[in-house]
Protein backbone atom coordinates (compact mmCIF):
# COMPACT_ATOMS: atom_id res chain seq x y z
CA UNK A 1 0.00 0.00 0.00
CA UNK A 2 2.98 2.27 1.08
CA UNK A 3 4.42 1.57 -2.73
CA UNK A 4 1.95 2.46 -4.14
CA UNK A 5 0.76 5.54 -2.44
CA UNK A 6 4.47 6.68 -3.34
CA UNK A 7 3.86 5.48 -6.90
CA UNK A 8 0.85 7.93 -6.89
CA UNK A 9 2.72 10.66 -5.52
CA UNK A 10 5.52 10.61 -8.08
CA UNK A 11 3.28 10.42 -10.54
CA UNK A 12 1.53 13.32 -9.42
CA UNK A 13 4.58 15.55 -8.86
CA UNK A 14 5.68 14.59 -12.56
CA UNK A 15 2.67 16.14 -14.12
CA UNK A 16 2.73 19.42 -11.84
CA UNK A 17 5.36 21.79 -10.86
CA UNK A 18 3.93 22.25 -7.52
CA UNK A 19 2.58 19.93 -4.92
CA UNK A 20 -0.84 19.23 -5.07
CA UNK A 21 -3.73 21.84 -3.56
CA UNK A 22 -6.75 20.87 -1.86
CA UNK A 23 -9.93 21.21 -3.01
CA UNK A 24 -11.40 24.54 -2.61
CA UNK A 25 -14.30 24.63 -0.26
CA UNK A 26 -16.45 27.63 1.27
CA UNK A 27 -14.84 30.47 3.24
CA UNK A 28 -15.21 30.57 6.73
CA UNK A 29 -14.84 33.43 8.71
CA UNK A 30 -12.23 32.23 11.41
CA UNK A 31 -11.69 33.68 14.79
CA UNK A 32 -8.15 34.52 15.86
CA UNK A 33 -6.07 30.91 17.33
CA UNK A 34 -9.47 28.97 16.30
CA UNK A 35 -8.59 25.34 15.73
CA UNK A 36 -9.27 24.30 11.73
CA UNK A 37 -11.63 21.58 12.80
CA UNK A 38 -13.59 24.47 15.55
CA UNK A 39 -13.99 27.11 13.12
CA UNK A 40 -17.76 27.75 14.37
CA UNK A 41 -19.60 26.60 17.61
CA UNK A 42 -21.40 23.43 15.46
CA UNK A 43 -18.07 22.51 14.26
CA UNK A 44 -16.70 22.85 18.20
CA UNK A 45 -18.94 20.72 19.43
CA UNK A 46 -18.49 17.94 16.74
CA UNK A 47 -14.73 18.61 17.78
CA UNK A 48 -15.79 17.84 21.38
CA UNK A 49 -17.57 14.97 20.47
CA UNK A 50 -15.23 13.63 18.11
CA UNK A 51 -12.16 13.89 20.93
CA UNK A 52 -14.34 12.27 23.41
CA UNK A 53 -15.01 9.18 20.78
CA UNK A 54 -11.34 8.67 19.79
CA UNK A 55 -10.54 8.59 23.74
CA UNK A 56 -13.49 6.01 24.32
CA UNK A 57 -12.49 3.80 21.64
CA UNK A 58 -8.78 3.42 22.73
CA UNK A 59 -9.47 3.05 26.08
CA UNK A 60 -12.33 0.27 24.95
CA UNK A 61 -9.41 -1.15 22.93
CA UNK A 62 -6.90 -1.52 25.64
CA UNK A 63 -8.92 -2.58 28.11
CA UNK A 64 -10.49 -5.91 26.01
CA UNK A 65 -6.30 -6.59 25.15
CA UNK A 66 -5.28 -6.37 28.86
CA UNK A 67 -8.86 -7.91 30.23
CA UNK A 68 -7.67 -10.90 27.51
CA UNK A 69 -4.11 -10.58 28.44
CA UNK A 70 -5.33 -11.41 32.19
CA UNK A 71 -6.71 -14.94 31.17
CA UNK A 72 -4.63 -16.23 28.24
CA UNK A 73 -0.93 -15.85 27.30
CA UNK A 74 -1.37 -15.27 23.62
CA UNK A 75 -0.35 -11.75 22.91
CA UNK A 76 -4.00 -10.07 21.29
CA UNK A 77 -4.84 -6.62 20.28
CA UNK A 78 -8.15 -5.06 20.90
CA UNK A 79 -9.40 -5.92 16.90
CA UNK A 80 -8.24 -9.26 17.81
CA UNK A 81 -10.33 -9.93 20.86
CA UNK A 82 -12.98 -7.96 19.11
CA UNK A 83 -12.74 -10.77 15.98
CA UNK A 84 -12.48 -13.71 18.82
CA UNK A 85 -15.89 -12.46 21.13
CA UNK A 86 -17.82 -12.30 17.40
CA UNK A 87 -16.88 -15.53 16.11
CA UNK A 88 -17.95 -17.20 20.01
CA UNK A 89 -21.02 -15.12 19.82
CA UNK A 90 -24.01 -17.76 20.17
CA UNK A 91 -21.38 -20.66 19.76
CA UNK A 92 -22.40 -20.24 15.86
CA UNK A 93 -19.69 -20.74 12.83
CA UNK A 94 -19.66 -17.37 10.64
CA UNK A 95 -18.03 -16.58 7.82
CA UNK A 96 -15.56 -13.59 7.64
CA UNK A 97 -18.70 -11.58 5.70
CA UNK A 98 -20.52 -11.96 9.18
CA UNK A 99 -17.69 -11.11 11.02
CA UNK A 100 -16.82 -7.98 9.30
CA UNK A 101 -20.80 -6.89 9.21
CA UNK A 102 -21.25 -7.71 13.03
CA UNK A 103 -18.27 -5.37 13.58
CA UNK A 104 -18.87 -2.92 11.22
CA UNK A 105 -15.12 -3.31 9.50
CA UNK A 106 -14.38 -3.47 5.67
CA UNK A 107 -10.66 -3.75 6.24
CA UNK A 108 -10.93 -7.63 5.09
CA UNK A 109 -7.45 -8.02 4.74
CA UNK A 110 -6.88 -6.96 8.49
CA UNK A 111 -9.91 -9.03 9.00
CA UNK A 112 -7.76 -12.27 7.13
CA UNK A 113 -4.86 -11.35 9.34
CA UNK A 114 -6.76 -11.42 12.38
CA UNK A 115 -8.57 -14.77 11.66
CA UNK A 116 -5.31 -16.26 10.76
CA UNK A 117 -3.75 -15.33 13.76
CA UNK A 118 -6.57 -16.54 15.97
CA UNK A 119 -5.62 -19.62 14.05
CA UNK A 120 -2.78 -20.22 14.55
CA UNK A 121 -3.14 -19.84 18.16
CA UNK A 122 -5.37 -22.10 18.84
CA UNK A 123 -8.24 -20.02 20.09
CA UNK A 124 -10.44 -20.32 16.78
CA UNK A 125 -11.01 -23.13 13.81
CA UNK A 126 -12.13 -23.17 10.52
CA UNK A 127 -14.98 -24.85 9.03
CA UNK A 128 -16.94 -26.20 5.89
CA UNK A 129 -15.72 -25.09 2.04
CA UNK A 130 -12.22 -24.59 1.11
CA UNK A 131 -13.64 -21.64 -0.64
CA UNK A 132 -12.32 -18.54 1.55
CA UNK A 133 -15.86 -16.77 1.14
CA UNK A 134 -17.36 -20.09 2.39
CA UNK A 135 -15.33 -20.70 5.25
CA UNK A 136 -16.69 -20.60 8.80
CA UNK A 137 -14.79 -19.95 12.16
CA UNK A 138 -15.70 -21.10 14.91
CA UNK A 139 -14.45 -20.98 18.80
CA UNK A 140 -12.37 -24.18 19.95
CA UNK A 141 -12.45 -25.53 22.95
CA UNK A 142 -9.65 -23.36 24.21
CA UNK A 143 -11.22 -20.08 22.34
CA UNK A 144 -14.86 -21.28 24.47
CA UNK A 145 -12.44 -21.61 27.97
CA UNK A 146 -10.71 -18.00 26.97
CA UNK A 147 -13.54 -16.14 26.33
CA UNK A 148 -15.47 -17.71 29.57
CA UNK A 149 -12.63 -16.42 31.51
CA UNK A 150 -13.10 -13.14 29.97
CA UNK A 151 -16.52 -12.75 30.42
CA UNK A 152 -15.93 -13.37 34.12
CA UNK A 153 -13.40 -10.60 34.83
CA UNK A 154 -15.11 -8.44 32.85
CA UNK A 155 -17.91 -8.74 34.43
CA UNK A 156 -16.00 -9.29 37.65
CA UNK A 157 -14.75 -5.60 36.36
CA UNK A 158 -16.97 -3.90 34.34
CA UNK A 159 -20.36 -3.76 36.11
CA UNK A 160 -20.00 -3.17 39.30
CA UNK A 161 -18.24 0.35 38.38
CA UNK A 162 -20.89 1.07 35.63
CA UNK A 163 -23.53 0.50 38.54
CA UNK A 164 -21.98 3.10 40.75
CA UNK A 165 -22.97 6.08 38.12
CA UNK A 166 -25.92 7.77 38.60
CA UNK A 167 -28.78 7.04 36.24
CA UNK A 168 -26.68 4.73 33.88
CA UNK A 169 -28.56 1.86 33.74
CA UNK A 170 -31.58 3.96 32.24
CA UNK A 171 -29.06 6.06 29.66
CA UNK A 172 -28.02 2.75 28.34
CA UNK A 173 -30.52 2.14 25.89
CA UNK A 174 -30.71 6.37 24.74
CA UNK A 175 -27.01 5.95 24.38
CA UNK A 176 -26.80 2.95 22.16
CA UNK A 177 -29.25 4.13 20.00
CA UNK A 178 -27.61 7.26 19.62
CA UNK A 179 -24.38 5.41 19.09
CA UNK A 180 -26.44 3.58 16.31
CA UNK A 181 -27.38 6.76 14.87
CA UNK A 182 -24.48 8.50 14.82
CA UNK A 183 -22.82 5.34 13.50
CA UNK A 184 -25.14 5.77 10.30
CA UNK A 185 -24.66 9.20 10.05
CA UNK A 186 -20.63 8.86 9.58
CA UNK A 187 -21.18 5.81 7.03
CA UNK A 188 -23.67 8.40 5.32
CA UNK A 189 -20.93 11.45 5.57
CA UNK A 190 -18.02 8.84 4.24
CA UNK A 191 -20.48 8.03 1.24
CA UNK A 192 -21.05 11.93 0.57
CA UNK A 193 -17.03 12.47 1.17
CA UNK A 194 -16.63 10.23 -1.62
CA UNK A 195 -18.95 11.40 -4.51
CA UNK A 196 -17.09 15.02 -3.81
CA UNK A 197 -14.00 13.31 -4.48
CA UNK A 198 -15.10 12.31 -8.13
CA UNK A 199 -17.21 15.82 -8.50
CA UNK A 200 -15.26 18.36 -11.12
Amino acid sequence: MRTVLKRTSNTALKKTSSTAKPRVQPAVIERPGTWHLARTETERRLSDFEFGLERLAQAYYRWKAACLAAVCDVPLTGDDVAVLNVVRMGDEPKRLSEIAQLLNRVDVPNLQYATRKLVRSGLIETEGSSSRKETRYRATATGRSVTEAYAALRAATLPPMLEALDGWAAKTETTSVHLDLISSLYAQAAQVAITRRHQP
